[in-house]
């Protein structure tokens, strides 16, 4: 597919992210702040789960103003901000696609944007989140094809370029098709530092005695007894001394 740029940098990414939909990770932003700020044109392709629930131009990440920005919003939102042709000699632009199987004019949408920006000489990094969601409403075939044509458009006008997908919404084969259109592929790896108190690798035993406090018995026999009428659910050695033993843990979690 397309070639890797001047700098050497690969011009277009699959990047496997599991990121939750407010969660931007280190790649993406890495991708995006590449270019200087005052010759950059940033263009975010999105799919929001609900009408209400566009992107704005200040929750995108990493604080960098570049000097032009767009958002392309695909799905059925709401279009006033996005109606008719866009100003593009706005620094912020904004334009929707209703329909997510019109691949048409998704394609000539984001076009638009490379020949303004192109012409004008900017630097253009585009983020395209997400393929997960596009092949939702399209037969793999067709999006395959549709990033093909894309792709090529994007390396005319030196644009890089980076699609996010999540991996476990799609089988081992469609995943390795994608990664052979793409110049690279990278991981967006989830911080699971912030799940564990004090930012440690390892939950303390304290830690797994009050997750193990709310896993029921399978066995209603072993249910532990009535104390003063009031039945429980929490394992008795965690009932008792606030710690479970090592134990009572194994035998609390599920086969």
């Amino acid at each position: 597919m397309s070639e890797h740029g001047a700098d050497g940098g690969p011009r277009t990414v699959l990047l496997l992210d599991e990121m939750a939909e407010d969660e931007t990770g280190e790649h993406c932003d890495g991708l995006m702040g590449g270019p200087a700020a005052d010759q950059r044109a940033e263009l975010v392709v999105s799919f929001p789960e609900d009408v209400t629930d566009r992107l704005d131009f200040s929750s995108l990440s990493g604080g960098r103003q570049p000097e032009k920005r767009g958002i392309v919003t695909v799905g059925e939102t709401m279009q006033a901000a996005g109606a008719g042709r866009p100003d593009f000699s706005d620094p912020l632009v904004e334009q929707t696609v209703a329909d997510p199987t019109d691949l048409q004019q998704l394609g000539e949408v984001i076009s638009n944007f490379c020949n303004v920006w192109g012409d004008a000489g900017y630097d253009i990094v585009v983020c395209f989140d997400s393929l997960t969601d596009l092949l939702a409403a399209n037969d793999p075939e067709i999006v395959f094809q549709f990033c093909h044509v894309l792709s090529g458009r994007l390396e005319s006008v030196d644009a890089v370029a980076h699609f996010h997908l999540d991996p476990n919404a799609h089988g081992q084969q469609l995943q390795l098709t994608f990664e052979q259109m793409f110049d690279e592929t990278l991981v967006e790896e989830i911080d699971v530092e912030h799940l564990v108190p004090g930012g440690s690798s390892r939950a303390s035993d304290a830690d797994v005695a009050r997750e193990t406090e709310t896993i029921e018995l399978d066995d209603p026999d072993e249910t532990p007894a009535a104390n003063d009428g009031a039945a429980t659910d929490s394992p008795p050695a965690a009932r008792q001394s606030g710690e479970a033993s090592d134990d009572d843990i194994a035998d609390a979690l599920p086969d």
